[in-house]
């Protein structure tokens, strides 16, 4: 099969769409590329419009026309077609079948992508982000873990210990899963946030509903180094801040990402002696005499 791909700005797709559906046997596809989207025609050499045709559709919206084979066979061409997602320039988040990406990346691979928090939503990428964007250190806690991927890539990162906690016993499962599938040990577990107190860790990342946000603060028992919060929409981020702020903590950072909110809040680093549930205790040492 033969594939052409015109690139285009988001707010012209509708406008190329009318002129370039009526060349393409088999439909167009629309992949987005930031604020563009490439626009795809495929089919049988035969039967497939000319490069000129394609850029004309285009018309003056038109950037770069790109033209390749592509596999003629479904799976293999889900392979050939699949991007991983690429977050801050140093993870590639990809499924198990997809091919390993490109050296320099640390390489997550994700299943159970029916649990929420495996990449797909604009606050799950705005928190690795923000994970990115920080120094590891010490222990980590990931609040309402979904798939786990917040965690696991806060491991391979560089914090340690690393615990997940979520309400929902699939999603448990599926933290463990993938965190042996990557190589990294999640301390995972069932729990309900909005009951219970979060575990202390040097850092917490919270990708919850604003109600259960309200919940965690109140039940901080020391506020942690860094809190990196999400799942609240832009209206509702002040209510976020207000509520960490009463337990010690204040706002660094917010970014505002498809209408959704990220905020990173720091308070002060837990006690040495604090430690996420599930890690080794350390026999002391004897003292000398």
């Amino acid at each position: 099969m033969r594939e052409l791909a015109v690139r285009v700005p988001a707010a012209a797709v509708e406008a190329v769409l009318d002129d370039l559906l009526v060349l393409a046997p088999h439909g167009v596809h629309e992949v987005p590329r930031g604020e563009d989207v490439e626009l795809r025609v495929r089919g049988d050499a035969a039967e497939m419009p000319a490069a000129a045709a394609v850029a004309a559709a285009a018309g003056r919206w038109g950037g770069s026309l790109r033209e390749r084979d592509i596999p003629d066979d479904w799976p293999a061409r889900r392979i050939a077609d699949h991007e991983p997602l690429v977050i801050g320039g140093r993870l590639a988040i990809r499924p198990l079948w997809a091919p390993v990406p490109a050296e320099g990346l640390i390489d997550i691979v994700l299943e159970h992508r029916r649990v929420f928090g495996s990449g797909g939503h604009p606050t799950t990428r705005a928190c690795l982000e923000a994970l990115c964007a920080l120094d590891p250190a010490g222990s980590f806690a990931d609040l309402g873990c979904g798939a786990g991927l917040l965690a696991i890539a806060a491991a391979r990162l560089g914090w340690a210990p690393v615990a997940a906690v979520d309400n929902q016993d699939d999603a448990v499962q599926a933290v463990r899963a993938n965190a042996i599938r990557n190589g990294v040990f999640v301390d995972a577990w069932h729990g309900d946030l909005a009951a219970e107190s979060p575990p202390p860790a040097d850092t917490l990342a919270a990708n919850v509903p604003l109600a259960l946000h309200e919940a965690i603060a109140t039940r901080l028992e020391r506020p942690p180094a860094v809190l990196v919060a999400s799942g609240v929409l832009e209206e509702d981020a002040d209510r976020v801040q207000g509520a960490y702020a009463g337990a010690g903590m204040r706002e660094t950072g917010r970014r505002i990402v498809s209408g959704w909110a990220v905020l990173v809040l720091r308070g002060r680093p837990i006690s040495p002696r604090a430690r996420v549930p599930g890690t080794p205790r350390r026999r002391r040492a004897p003292r000398p005499g």
